[in-house]
C-alpha cells in the first residue's frame, strides 16, 4: 500500500509541474512584449536625456 501513496503523490507532483510550466510559459509569451516595449522606451528616454546634458557631442 506504501508505494501506491508514493506513487499518486509523484502523479501529482508530475501535474502539478506541467500546469507551473505551462502558467509560466503563457505568462513568458504574454510578457515579452510589453517587457521589450517598456526596456526599449526607457533605453530611448535615458538617451535622449543624456543627449541634453551639458558637453554631450549630439
Amino acid at each position: 500500500m506504501r508505494n501506491k501513496r508514493g506513487q499518486s503523490i509523484l502523479e501529482y507532483v508530475i501535474v502539478l509541474t506541467v500546469v507551473v510550466a505551462a502558467i509560466a510559459y503563457g505568462a513568458n509569451q504574454y510578457l515579452k512584449p510589453a517587457v521589450d516595449t517598456g526596456v526599449s522606451d526607457a533605453a530611448s528616454s535615458v538617451s535622449d536625456a543624456t543627449g541634453r546634458l551639458p558637453g554631450a557631442g549630439g
